[in-house]
């Protein structure tokens, strides 16, 4: 399975959101959802399960759980998507590039802990360690897109707390994974004070994006 770099996540999730026509902060997922011909479905889920992504035919449907916060919530939508355009056209049968399933109909990708956890090494699991950073990447990309974050990030003193939890309001994704992707993008330094509070609250399983 190959690996897919950086800059392919994020021309193929700019692609996403021009075909979209989500052109706008924060991105508009019902558009893009509508463009991708996907049907999202608000589901109760244990809490360690923040999405599902079921490819059945030409039917997709990306299940999120109900309970989890307005930010993560989105969060999953746009890793689930990640899973869709990414990993959906991969082969792992013969010469031919006929696709498997696992029942030959449905194929499941299931957004269970971290992107990192051992669920995802264990036989039998849907997606890889590799395909979840990648589909993390990938949310990241499509939420916070590059140009939108460096023109808001160059209106704020990014040093300052207050300013970068006001850049997270505005594109509705959480604090963590805003600093995350500014310091990707090489916005701003680490963050003290935020990475003090990351390191004193668990990452939320959707929102460890950058785990790439």
């Amino acid at each position: 399975m190959s690996r897919i770099n950086a800059e392919v996540v994020e021309r193929k999730a700019q692609q996403v959101l021009r075909n979209a026509g989500a052109l706008t902060i924060p991105v508009d997922l019902d558009k893009v959802l509508q463009n991708l011909n996907v049907r999202l479905h608000d589901e109760e889920m244990d809490a360690e399960t923040a999405g599902v992504l079921i490819v059945k035919g030409e039917e997709r449907h990306v299940l999120v759980n109900k309970d989890h916060p307005h930010n993560r919530r989105r969060f999953t939508i746009a890793h689930e998507l990640g899973h869709l355009v990414l990993h959906d056209d991969e082969t792992n049968g013969d010469a031919s590039g006929q696709r498997m399933y696992i029942d030959r109909q449905i194929r499941v990708y299931q957004r269970v802990g971290e992107a990192s956890s051992a669920v995802y090494q264990q036989e039998g699991s849907q997606t890889t360690v590799q395909q979840e950073r990648e589909a993390n990447a990938f949310a990241a990309c499509l939420l916070m897109p590059t140009h939108h974050v460096i023109r808001a990030a160059l209106e704020r003193d990014l040093f300052d707390e207050i300013s970068v939890a006001s850049l997270a309001r505005n594109f509705e994704v959480s604090e963590q994974a805003m600093s995350i992707r500014l310091q990707q993008l090489q916005l701003m330094t680490v963050d003290i004070g935020l990475q003090a509070q990351a390191a004193d609250t668990p990452t939320p399983p959707s929102q460890h994006p950058m785990a790439v």
